[in-house]
């Protein structure tokens, strides 16, 4: 565990972290109020709701109404994707039910009968209903960094500082963050994102170093200040070889069966969590190298009659395969390539569970998959892969991550023409990450409410002498660091494909 030795703060220094933290801590005081405030109709919606998708489910209902709602998935329930375009990291997920954003009074603009025009604005939700939505980790980690770089640059200092009640809430609020792990299996896609929220965060995501790093292997942000990290294991498709025509000559290894011994299996101690067997949250994805692959093949297969055309001729019917048949782009998958997809997915999940222990409740969440840009007939065999990993992961059990869906149609968020950008996308998907790791680690959060809190497991950087009122947070002898079992309370209400 972290363990700087604090000497006291400067005023200066305190000031520059405080301008972040007021604002935040203004919303979160009315956080409480507004669980309060909640009408009991926006509750029996939001359980209703909740319930609905637990009946739809294969897991048991027999736990109360109660422990639905405050188990439900503000990241699955509909709603709007608030975007600041002033303040980026304010991006906020604001679900309809549960929030009030149901119970608000009709507008003006909606009266009938009236022969006025509709005249609209550009405000945002109001603050209430925005606070009611999940909690804006993203900025709280953020802000917690902060003060702790803050607490190490005025070490040198030699009069000790009273840290603010505001300081002491967010040292409180985010000690559960300490050491953590998060892995995520995926492409270019993922990783892009992991590198815009590791240097939001003040950091840089590099591969890993060696024979074995480089791109499209192993790729990691640390946050040193809190010995927090995410790890990046590539995944190069479902395929189980590596066929001679494969486009990326850097990539040797693609069977993921090969890839978890040769570029994984260095690394794993890396990604262990607190638990000492596994890392404290999981998400994976394949599909769009599997789309790629599954053209080339037809492409690039030797078709009886090839070996008497001459070069010239042999490449006019290369052309005529990209364009036709199971080589041309802008088609959904055949049923044999879906049914293909279908028995590799299938072993790769079980494979990753198997891989750290094969326990049902391992924190673990299908990433759904993104589409272009430009959505069209391109998108297809993504939709037919997605549909069905979706479907697979329902039946064994596994929580979907629905960033994707939520993105989809936000085309000048893009990079380029696939890859998602910096912005308020990684914003939301930053939040995620921290809201189902918060949950892993014990905690619950609850309509804007931090309804739960995980056991303190990290040593915070306060030692000796330095600063006064100073939180005091024991850590227990034993904390609970078992995240399966901490998944597994909310678990039940929220194994649901969710889609069409």
């Amino acid at each position: 565990m972290l363990a700087h030795r604090m000497r006291p703060l400067t005023a200066a220094v305190l000031g520059l972290t405080l301008v972040g933290l007021i604002v935040n801590y203004s919303i979160s005081a009315s956080n409480s109020a507004s669980l309060q405030a909640l009408t009991d109709s926006a509750k029996a919606r939001l359980a209703s709701y909740t319930q609905s998708a637990v009946d739809s489910s294969s897991s048991s209902s027999s736990s109360s109404s109660s422990s639905a709602l405050a188990c439900s998935d503000p990241y699955r329930l509909p709603g709007y994707l608030f975007i600041d375009e002033q303040q980026v990291r304010a991006t906020q997920w604001v679900p309809f039910p549960g929030t009030g954003a149901l119970d608000l009074p009709p507008p003006q603009s909606a009266r009938y009968p009236t022969d006025e025009i509709p005249l609209f604005t550009n405000n945002p939700p109001p603050p209430e209903i925005i606070s009611a939505g999940p909690h804006n980790w993203f900025t709280e980690a953020l802000n917690y960094i902060t003060l702790l770089d803050s607490i190490k640059a005025a070490s040198a200092s030699s009069s000790p500082i009273a840290l603010s009640d505001t300081q002491q809430r967010l040292i409180r609020r985010m000690n559960w963050l300490h050491n953590r792990r998060v892995l995520v299996l995926g492409d270019s896609v993922d990783r892009i994102m992991i590198q815009e929220a590791c240097r939001a965060l003040g950091s840089r995501a590099t591969f890993t170093p060696g024979p074995l790093g480089g791109k499209h292997t192993t790729y990691s942000c640390q946050l040193r200040q809190l010995n927090f990290t995410i790890f990046h294991w590539h995944v190069a498709s479902m395929y189980p070889m590596r066929p001679s025509w494969w486009w990326l000559p850097n990539i040797k290894t693609v069977a993921f069966e090969d890839r978890f011994p040769l570029l994984y299996d260095h690394v794993r101690p890396n990604v262990t969590g607190l638990n000492g067997l596994t890392p404290d949250l999981i998400l994976f994805q394949s599909g769009l190298w599997d789309e790629r692959a599954f053209r080339e093949s037809s492409r690039n297969m030797v078709y009886p009659g090839d070996e008497k055309l001459t070069p010239e001729e042999l490449e006019v019917q290369k052309s005529k395969r990209r364009r036709t048949g199971l080589g041309r782009e802008g088609r959904q998958l055949s049923w044999d390539e879906l049914m293909f997809f279908k028995a590799r997915m299938e072993k790769f999940i079980d494979y990753i569970r198997d891989y750290f222990g094969s326990d049902a409740n391992l924190p673990m969440m299908y990433r759904g998959l993104t589409t272009r840009r430009e959505s069209d007939v391109a998108d297809l065999a993504t939709i037919n892969m997605d549909r069905l990993s979706r479907t697979l992961a329902e039946q064994k059990g596994i929580e979907i991550f629905e960033w994707a869906r939520m993105t989809a149609g936000f085309s000048d968020q893009y990079l380029d023409y696939l890859h998602i950008d910096k912005g308020p996308l990684n914003a939301l998907w930053s939040n995620m990450i921290f809201h189902y790791l918060f949950r892993a680690a014990g905690g619950l959060d609850y309509n804007g409410t931090l309804y739960k809190t995980p056991d303190p497991v990290g040593q915070y950087v306060f030692e000796g002498q330095g600063a006064t009122s100073v939180p005091n947070i024991v850590i227990p002898e034993n904390p609970d660091t078992q995240v399966s079992s901490h998944w597994a309370e909310c678990h039940p209400y929220n194994v649901h494909w969710g889609g069409r």
